[in-house]
């Protein structure tokens, strides 16, 4: 069983006492305990690390000199175990500046082992361990000080309980052979460019933006990227610069105005007197903005002849499959690639589409069978004496 004790670090010489015996571990569980709500970088409160039968809570606030953990973050030889890094490893690379590689995720893991695709972490431990975590201090005031020794119980256990969560999933995944995909699903993880909003191509999460087209696509860019800038330097959430409905709604319109923003819901004439000669320039450089320049949407498939039909059947081949590997069906293939691999399958003819389930892991699993599928290779049949489906090949003389 782990050890709950932990040791909270908030001077400078014990930091550097516990870097040197973190830089004896091999493995190192790493969790962050952040705010967000009122700003666009996370605001770092609380970092737990745990490693050789020890934890500690390291207070960034009362030490904003981290070098001596930082550095080891940067160590190779030393794994970091997280659950769903992508927020804490966000922190350490503005913090440090560097990426904790190499990493291990075991919200990843678990979901190329059976447990869904996105597994909370208190139910990963639940089912692992058997081991009941409180949620008393879920949503609790992390830069308050002083912290209580709940807040501080609760903090460790993030990472004590990591480690036993990590051993059983690194040992099952060498188990079953799944070790490279977990490095195949982590590579977007594992790059420094994934942590870097690009201003270009960050219009593409607006809500809404997805009803424009041509030049008010090109304009909701610039707008996006605009929003993005601005939110940046202040140190503001997206939605504190400007909310989404208001950017798709300026985007829309052939021609803009002070009077026209002054009509919109969302804008006031405080923002109009700080920031519309600023928006209307971003808007018309999108407008303006040459033909061959404008965003280009992925093309819709046309509904084929019994599309439908087949995307059922390729739904039930990724679930057998699913069922067989002893994993979620939805990381395997989503109902969107499934439909467009649907509507190419009417005649399967060109290139395959450039489907996740259709490359590395996934097409050695599923995806192979699914363009065997379509091609009419093999297919899929009730065993009589099972009552269960089953994939079988088509040879010449069956096919006849």
């Amino acid at each position: 069983m782990p050890n709950n004790s932990f040791i909270f670090i908030d001077k400078q010489s014990e930091l550097e006492k516990a870097a040197e015996a973190m830089a004896a571990c091999k493995v190192l569980c790493v969790d962050t305990e952040f705010h967000r709500e009122s700003t666009y970088y996370p605001e770092f409160a609380l970092l737990q690390i745990y490693g050789n039968g020890q934890c500690w809570i390291i207070d960034p606030i009362k030490l904003p000199d981290l070098k001596p953990v930082w550095d080891l973050m940067g160590n190779p030889d030393i794994l970091k175990v997280f659950h769903a890094a992508h927020q804490d490893v966000e922190i350490i690379l503005k913090e440090s500046g560097n990426m904790p590689l190499p990493l291990f995720d075991t919200q990843v893991a678990a979901a190329l082992l059976g447990y869904g695709q996105q597994v909370g972490f208190g139910n990963l431990v639940q089912r692992v361990t058997k081991k009941l975590l409180p949620k008393g201090e879920s949503f609790t005031d992390w830069k308050a000080r002083p912290l209580t020794p709940k807040q501080l119980t609760y903090a460790a256990d993030d990472v004590i309980w990591l480690m036993p969560v990590f051993q059983h999933l690194q040992e099952r995944l060498e188990a079953t052979g799944r070790t490279s995909w977990l490095q195949e699903e982590q590579t977007r993880l594992s790059d420094k460019n994934t942590y870097d909003n690009d201003e270009s191509e960050i219009f593409w999460r607006v809500k809404g933006g997805s009803k424009l087209k041509g030049k008010h696509l090109s304009a909701l860019r610039e707008l996006a990227a605009w929003r993005e800038r601005g939110a940046k330097s202040r140190n503001i959430p997206r939605r504190r610069m400007m909310a989404d409905e208001p950017l798709v709604e300026i985007a829309r319109r052939d021609t803009l105005s002070r009077e026209t923003m002054q009509r919109m819901r969302g804008i006031n004439d405080g923002f109009i007197k700080r920031f519309g000669a600023e928006v209307t320039a971003a808007w018309q450089k999108g407008i303006e903005a040459s033909e061959d320049t404008w965003p280009k949407m992925a093309p819709r498939r046309h509904n084929t002849r019994g599309t439908d039909l087949r995307l059922e059947m390729l739904d039930t081949l990724v679930r057998l499959k699913a069922e067989e590997g002893e994993i979620a069906s939805a990381i395997l293939a989503n109902k969107s690639d499934l439909s467009e691999l649907a509507s190419w399958g009417y005649r399967c003819k060109g290139d395959t589409p450039e489907l996740a389930c259709l490359h590395g892991w996934r097409y050695e699993l599923v995806g192979h069978d699914l363009i065997r599928l379509l091609r009419g290779e093999i297919c899929l049949h009730i065993n009589p004496q099972t009552g269960f489906p089953e994939i079988t090949p088509i040879t010449q003389n069956s096919a006849t």
